[in-house]
């Protein structure tokens, strides 16, 4: 019988974490241990740590944010794998899914790297599925809002608002770009998408379903109404976050390229490999991009006066070499845009 390695996947906020502990309450094996539950995910992540950061430091070493906005975001995680990681994934999936026919990884960092995912994997035998969860975007923009925007010291009315606003539109952009990359990654491949909302309606059918679209088999049918302890776990009250765009600050075209993601989305959750779902998204992937790029050229004179800010500071001959941290001038992304201009400097 061939084991099976499933990856929840979907951009962060969308459900991941139900999918993951609904699977482990029907049986399956969700390696541990996991991140802990907190305020804004009160029933557990039900996520592995060491994925977590596994993921962080590859994010970290390709200079992206774990929902990077960034068409080329993808390129990057490729272009920072190394040996080292494939390794490190080979023990991690060795150690975790020995004696296990079913084992689920849920991380929704995996977007970059569901092709590693899938060659590592096969090499050790395990048929990979993808289950895909799926959640309107100004709920998801809404969520991230809610848990995860910060004030500014002593930030006034306005500086709040423009600060939510900011923070609306970026989350909106990175629910785009993941989404779409993670339909394209994982096309072709055995796979399911599941919404959010479907889930907490009635989670019976779902599962049944993904379990017929799958091959998955659990402790308990869920068309058979036997009791579960997924009927204590899911809740409805865990969508806490009921937004729609009226309740977001963010230009039209921007929502309406979320809008068009979203419907697709839905197609696919209905058959997973629809070809007119598909390329649509892939239309909607350029329009994306292209819009990105506009956006990219307008802050061209703050990008390059951040750029000369990194200069000054790291070449300043009254700071020590050894004081002068990525941290400080904005990160790796700053190095990478200064260049050799600053290795000169500091050489000279």
């Amino acid at each position: 019988m061939a084991r099976t390695l499933l990856l929840v996947t979907g951009t962060g906020r969308s459900g991941t974490s139900t999918m993951s502990g609904t699977l482990h309450h029907l049986g399956l094996h969700v390696p541990g241990p996991y991140l802990g539950a907190n305020e804004s995910n009160p029933k557990g992540f039900y996520e592995s740590r060491w994925s977590v950061r596994f993921h962080n430091d590859l994010c970290r070493r390709a200079g992206i944010h774990i929902v990077d906005a960034r068409p080329d975001a993808l390129q990057r995680v490729h272009a920072a794998i190394t040996p080292h990681d494939r390794d490190a994934l080979s023990a991690f999936l060795a150690e975790r899914t020995a004696g296990r026919a079913q084992t689920v990884v849920k991380d929704p960092r995996t977007t970059w790297t569901q092709q590693l995912w899938a060659e590592v994997a096969g090499a050790q035998g395990l048929a990979v599925a993808y289950v895909g969860m799926l959640r309107h975007p100004a709920e998801v923009a809404g969520s991230r809002l809610a848990n995860y925007s910060r004030p500014g010291e002593h930030e006034d009315d306005a500086a709040a608002a423009a600060r939510r606003r900011a923070d609306a539109i970026t989350n909106v952009a990175r629910w785009i770009n993941t989404s779409l990359v993670s339909e394209h990654e994982t096309r072709g491949r055995r796979r399911a998408f599941v919404a959010y909302t479907d889930l907490l309606a009635d989670w019976r059918p779902v599962m049944a379903r993904l379990a017929d679209d799958l091959g998955l088999t659990y402790d308990v049918d869920p068309a058979s109404g036997e009791p579960s302890a997924v009927d204590d776990f899911i809740d409805g009250g865990l969508r806490r976050h009921r937004v729609g765009w009226d309740d977001l600050d963010v230009p039209t075209e921007l929502a309406e390229l979320a809008e068009s993601v979203w419907q697709q989305q839905l197609r696919l959750r209905d058959d997973a490999d629809t070809p007119a779902a598909s390329a649509e998204l892939d239309e909607l992937s350029a329009r994306y991009a292209a819009l990105h790029q506009t956006a990219a050229a307008l802050d061209a004179d703050g990008r390059a006066g951040a750029v000369r800010v990194a200069e000054q500071q790291w070449a300043s001959p009254e700071r020590p070499l050894a004081e002068r941290r990525v941290g400080d001038v904005g990160g790796r992304e700053l190095l990478r845009a200064v260049g050799g201009r600053v290795k000169r400097r500091l050489r000279s």
